[in-house]
Order: C-alpha cells, then sequence, then structure tokens
C-alpha cells in the first residue's frame, strides 16, 4: 500500500509540475483542453507520439499529457482516486482492472499483436510441449502471462508445470542472455533482441494466434459520461496519426523512434508485428463481437487460474457509444 501511494504522489506531483509551469506570471485561460495518459513501452502506441509531435490533438483543440507510470497496479490507484484520465493498455489488464472494480472502460481499440508478441527459447525447446519443467521468464498479470496461459488453456497444460521466472516487463528479455531461463515472453522490440541471441529462436508468436492480445484506450468512466468531446478529439487525433503512419513510415518512425530509444529502421521492423485497427474497421459488428469474445476468454483464463476473484461484464466494460458518433460534430 505504502509503494502505492508515492507512485500516486508522484503521479500527483509530476501532473502539478506540468499544471504550474508559467503560472507565476498573469493567469491565462487555457486554450487547450488537456487529458492525461500513461501505459508501459510498446511500439503500437507510436501514433500517441506521432499525434502530439505533429500537432494532431491540437487541431482537434485538445492536448494530451504524458504521465511515466508503467506499473499497471499504480495506475489502477491512480485511476479510483481520479488522478488518472486515460491509458493505453491490454485487454487482460483490462480484465484485471474491472474485476477489481476500477471505474475505467475501453472506448477505442488501438492494436492487435500479429506477431509483435511472443515466446523466445532455447533451441532445445521446439513445440509448447517442451516448455513443460522449464524456466519461463515473464511479467506476472501482464500481457506475458496471459498470452502464455491461453497457449497452455488451449493445449491442456498448466502454469504449475513450469518454473516462473517473475521479471518486470521491460527487462523479461534479458534472463535469457544471462542464463537465468529456457525461454521468455515477451514483445517487440525487445521480441527481435532476444531472437537474435546465440542459440534462440521464437518458438511461437501471435502471428500464430492473431487477435489474442488486443490493446485499447481505457478511460474513466466519468469522463465518459461528462465529457465525451473531449474523448473524441483524443480519438479523432489518434486515427489521424495512425493514416499519417500508413502514408509516411519514414518520417513518422523517424519522430517516434527516439521515444522508444531504437532506431528508426527498428521502429518499422516492430510495428510489422501489429496491425492498427481502422475506424471504418472498428464499426462493424464482425468486429465488436471478437472484441467482447476476446475479453470473455481471457476472463475465463485469468478467473480459472485465480488470478481474478470475478469475472467481470464484457459489455459494461467496452463502450464504443463514442466510436459510433465520432465524427458526428468535427468539421
Amino acid at each position: 500500500m505504502m509503494m502505492s501511494s508515492v507512485r500516486i504522489a508522484g503521479i500527483c506531483l509530476a501532473l502539478s509540475v506540468l499544471f504550474s509551469a508559467g503560472c507565476s506570471r498573469q493567469p491565462k485561460k487555457p486554450e487547450l483542453e488537456t487529458m492525461n495518459i500513461a501505459f508501459q513501452e510498446w511500439v503500437g502506441y507510436g501514433p500517441l507520439y506521432l499525434a502530439r509531435e505533429k500537432g494532431f490533438f491540437k487541431d482537434e483543440g485538445m492536448e494530451l499529457i504524458f504521465i511515466d507510470e508503467r506499473l499497471d497496479s499504480a495506475r489502477r490507484d491512480a485511476f479510483k482516486q481520479g488522478m488518472l484520465d486515460c491509458e493505453a493498455g491490454t485487454i487482460d489488464l483490462l480484465v484485471s482492472k474491472r474485476a477489481q472494480d476500477t471505474p475505467v472502460v475501453a472506448v477505442l481499440e488501438l492494436d492487435h499483436s500479429v506477431g509483435g508478441d511472443g515466446i523466445v527459447a532455447i533451441k532445445d525447446i521446439q513445440k509448447i510441449e517442451d516448455l513443460i519443467g522449464k524456466r519461463i521468464a515473464f511479467a506476472r498479470d501482464d500481457v506475458g502471462e496471459t498470452f502464455l496461459s491461453y497457449l497452455f488453456y488451449k493445449t491442456g497444460l498448466s502454469l504449475d508445470d513450469i518454473t516462473v521466472v517473475p521479471r518486470s516487463p521491460d527487462d523479461a528479455w534479458k534472463a535469457l542472455s544471462e542464463g537465468k531461463a529456457d525461454a521468455v515472453v515477451t514483445w517487440g522490440p525487445w521480441l527481435s533482441k532476444a531472437a537474435r541471441m546465440p542459440d534462440a529462436h521464437i518458438l511461437i508468436s501471435t502471428k500464430d494466434y492473431p487477435g489474442i492480445i488486443v490493446d485499447t484506450l481505457n478511460v474513466r468512466e466519468d469522463i465518459v459520461r461528462n465529457n465525451p468531446e473531449l474523448l473524441r478529439k483524443l480519438m479523432r487525433g489518434w486515427f489521424k496519426a495512425v493514416k499519417y503512419y500508413e502514408k509516411h513510415p519514414v518520417e513518422s518512425s523517424a519522430i517516434i523512434a527516439k521515444f522508444c530509444n531504437i532506431s528508426p529502421r527498428e521502429y518499422r521492423e516492430g510495428v510489422e508485428g501489429i496491425e492498427w485497427i481502422s475506424y471504418e474497421e472498428q464499426m462493424s459488428a464482425e468486429h465488436s463481437g471478437k472484441r467482447l469474445e476476446i475479453f470473455r476468454a481471457v476472463s475465463r483464463i485469468k478467473f480459472s487460474e485465480g488470478r481474478i476473484h470475478k469475472e467481470p461484464n464484457a459489455r459494461e466494460s467496452i463502450n464504443t457509444t463514442l466510436l459510433e458518433k465520432l465524427y458526428e460534430n468535427s468539421e
């Protein structure tokens, strides 16, 4: 609890510094509405940086403030305290938050992984069953555990049959080079880095199981109720950035890569394993049905493994009303 309190205080301090800057002179009425957002490092969130740097959010009349808080439990507590407005995160994290009555809902699907997440293993491990009895590094209660749990669930295996090497999401891949794990569950850009290690290979990835790892934009419920137009501005800025990247990948990757601490080429290679979901696709009934299906599948797995104490309601956790009216009042 003390760690969570310290982290929440850190978020609060960061926000206070951001909002108080420049207030020593005559106060000015802000021209732009602001929201804050937090997320783990992931190439799929790159359009958020692109939208900010290219001014797409400002064109919509809003400003998005980035909060450096990658710990999911701290973001959960900040949501409950009303200090965090939104996050980008995988759907398994949304399931956990909803199971803990965190007042947050998904309003937009950002991307889904089609090879960007996977398991890198030593050469002796050639199939999923070979992982039994081995040391596997991944972040607990995170997307790595969810992907592995899904694979084991589909093949009738259990996480009780492996030795878990718990690591933070950002450095799980290093356990392989350190000789502390026989396999790691990770994502880009670390997936390719781990795969380039001597005697290592990608055992399986979301290219083999697309649609399981989904990233969503999650927002506090009171903001959805009280300021939906501000959220629509953010969402329209996101779609502008996605379209811009598709037309100008070289320029866009150069802008985004510096925030991911990788080269533009590495960024372009990293996003080859994901698909950003267009507005038109997200509006289809088929896509909406798949999103609910994935949410329910992850809920079942987490509940069966005792990671959550109840299965949250999928329809109450995913709000599509903002998408349906996204361009209704825009110029």
